[in-house]
C-alpha cells in the first residue's frame, strides 16, 4: 500500500492540528517507555513488554501525524505518511516492529528473551529520534 491508496480508502484524513492531543499521546508513550524500564524483563514477560514498547513509538508517531493535520488509523499508513514529510528516518524499522508485534498480539508468537531486549532498545532509539521532530513541532506552537 503505498499513500495514496491509504489516503483512498480513508486511513489519512486531514484533522484538525491539535497540540494539546499530541502532547498527551508523548505523555502516555513516555508513561509506557518508564513502565518498561522500570520492569525486571525476563524470558517469560518480554513477549508482554515488546507491543507495549511498540505502542509507546506509535503514539509519538500518531501525535506527528496530529501535528501535520492528519489522523491516521492504519499502523501501515502511518509509516507511509511519515516517510513522505520525514525521509531521512530509517521508516522500514518501524515496519519491522509492527510485523513482530502483530505476530505476538495477532498469532501468539513469543520472542526470544534477548531478541526481545534488542527489539525494545531499538524501538526507544527510534522513538527518542521521533521525538525530536515532535519537539521541533510542539515547540513552535
Amino acid at each position: 500500500m503505498d499513500i495514496d491508496e491509504c489516503k483512498r480508502k480513508g486511513f489519512v484524513k486531514k484533522a484538525r492540528i491539535d497540540p494539546e492531543l499530541a502532547r498527551s499521546l508523548s505523555e502516555m508513550s513516555d508513561i509506557k517507555e518508564k513502565a518498561i524500564r522500570n520492569v525486571n524483563l525476563d524470558a517469560e514477560n518480554i513477549s508482554a513488554f515488546v507491543p507495549m514498547a511498540y505502542d509507546s513509538l506509535r503514539e509519538v508517531l500518531e501525535a506527528i501525524c496530529i501535528m501535520h493535520g492528519y489522523k491516521v488509523t492504519s499502523h501501515v499508513c502511518i509509516e507511509k505518511l511519515l516517510s513522505t514529510i520525514y525521509p531521512d528516518v530509517s521508516w522500514q524499522d518501524f515496519d519491522r516492529f509492527r510485523y513482530i508485534r502483530n505476530g505476538i498480539n495477532y498469532y501468539g508468537k513469543k520472542v526470544d528473551f534477548e531478541q526481545g531486549k534488542e527489539i525494545i532498545d531499538k524501538i526507544f532509539l527510534l522513538k527518542k529520534e521521533v521525538s525530536l521532530l515532535l519537539g521541533d513541532l510542539l515547540g513552535g506552537v
